[in-house]
């Protein structure tokens, strides 16, 4: 144990203590790179969301005609299919590729809170933009506190942080 004239108190000191920042810190790498994985899979979907999206408007536009039929790729193959299913089809994965983004939202933002929960200066965000990440789609807050409430607070310095 070390005495910490600056703060008058007793700190641990040792391989204890080392072990216990260290745990502290791969946890806080393993939510960050859940965090990333997470965006880098809402990044892919809105790619095949836009791509697909681009498809049904040329069928909206009728640059691509309903009478014929039309190669698709999926999945690394080829598919020809008759205009009226490649349509439907396509409809079809755009309502999967919509609910599978709002879960990944929902799950992203679980994700965020527990990054924030346990390391609440993970950054410097401006004041309301926790709020911002953790907000529920309808616009209501969720019930479940959040550590975002005290960031802009910590990050002025008029909460001290624990030690």
């Amino acid at each position: 144990m070390i005495f910490n004239s600056t703060q008058g108190r007793t700190v641990p000191n040792g391989p204890s203590a080392m072990a216990l920042d260290r745990r502290r810190l791969v946890r806080i790498e393993e939510l960050a790179n859940e965090v990333l994985r997470t965006q880098e899979e809402l990044v892919s979907l809105d790619r095949q969301k836009n791509g697909r999206r681009e498809a049904l408007g040329a069928f909206r536009r009728n640059e691509a005609p309903v009478r014929n039929s039309h190669w698709i790729a999926t999945s690394g193959q080829f598919i020809r299919l008759p205009g009226k299913t490649a349509r439907a089809w396509l409809s079809e994965q755009q309502e999967e590729t919509d609910a599978q983004i709002a879960a990944a939202r929902q799950k992203l933002k679980v994700q965020m809170q527990a990054l924030l929960a346990e390391h609440p200066q993970v950054t410097d965000l401006q004041s309301g933009v926790c709020e911002l990440l953790t907000e529920v789609k309808d616009g209501s807050e969720d019930p479940v506190s959040s550590p975002c409430e005290e960031a802009p607070a910590r990050a002025t310095g008029l909460i001290q942080e624990p030690r």
